[in-house]
């Protein structure tokens, strides 16, 4: 099982808030300061130039960091030393928010899709049943998720990537 660690900015409403559902549900802990983030883990970040891929399990046995503020509010993301960042590849968020919008997935979508790519599917498993749009979130990506879980590093899932977007863009 890989750690899964929560940064709550408290930036969104609590009743949606799938940080503090997580948090609830035991599928992950909270780091309430950023000192308390473990040295060497992976921290989720859409200004990383790296790709998560599988090759990122040593790291992300170490702690798989979520930092949970809003997108509007994106220019005040932390920035820590001593971990390793990665941003997610191309996906579709499915929540009821950004439904449909690349690359805007709340912090669950991203820690389910982290954990297909690092290919802990049994942990991811346990989201399908505490939040409601999990299946549809598996149907748009799931076989982006299975490609990027068998690429061999950060490379290779960005060439995922960027073959996918040029299909996608060339349908017109």
């Amino acid at each position: 099982m890989i750690p899964v660690i929560i940064h709550d900015k408290c930036q969104c409403d609590p009743k949606k808030c799938t940080a503090k559902r997580m948090l609830k549900f035991g599928l992950g802990k909270e780091a309430k300061a950023l000192s308390s983030i473990p040295s060497g883990s992976v921290v989720l970040s859409p200004f990383s130039e790296i790709a998560l891929s599988p090759a990122d399990i040593g790291h992300a046995k170490k702690g798989l960091v979520v930092m949970d503020l809003t997108w509007t509010n994106i220019d005040d993301f932390p920035r820590i030393k001593g971990v390793n960042e990665r941003a997610l590849p191309y996906l579709l968020a499915s929540n009821p928010i950004n439904w449909g919008r690349p690359m805007e997935l709340n912090s669950a979508e991203a820690v389910l899709a982290s954990l297909i790519i690092l290919g802990e599917r049994e942990q991811a498993e346990l989201f399908m049943g505490r939040f409601n749009w999990a299946p549809e979130f598996i149907r748009l990506n799931g076989s982006l998720l299975e490609d990027y879980s068998k690429a061999k590093d950060s490379t290779e899932v960005v060439r995922i990537q960027n073959e996918y977007l040029g299909k996608l863009l060339n349908k017109d």
